[in-house]
């Protein structure tokens, strides 16, 4: 979710578009491993999940650890105004 808040991590791309992408994660010592995934919107991956049987059961947008101000304040701010990531459980 968050690389769409920064121009250099969409590119082009607009936010409806579902393609490939990568970057190298850091922040979690050595090594900064290299990860990819699929973008998509929301709505893609939530009516994708119940357009394939499965009962929405909890939507979470994750606040950051207070523990992480001591140790990445300038990331915990960023991360305290907007999510990075989404969290969804599913059962079928």
């Amino acid at each position: 979710m968050r690389d769409w808040q920064d121009e250099r991590t969409h590119g082009a791309k607009t936010y409806f578009e579902t393609n490939r992408w990568g970057m190298h994660w850091g922040g979690f010592g050595e090594p900064n491993p290299y990860v990819e995934s699929y973008r998509r919107p929301l709505s893609d991956i939530l009516n994708g999940l119940t357009g394939a049987g499965w009962t929405l059961d909890r939507f979470v947008e994750p606040l950051p650890v207070p523990e992480m101000e001591a140790v990445d304040p300038r990331h915990f701010a960023e991360l305290s105004m907007a999510p990075a990531f989404i969290c969804v459980r599913a059962y079928k």
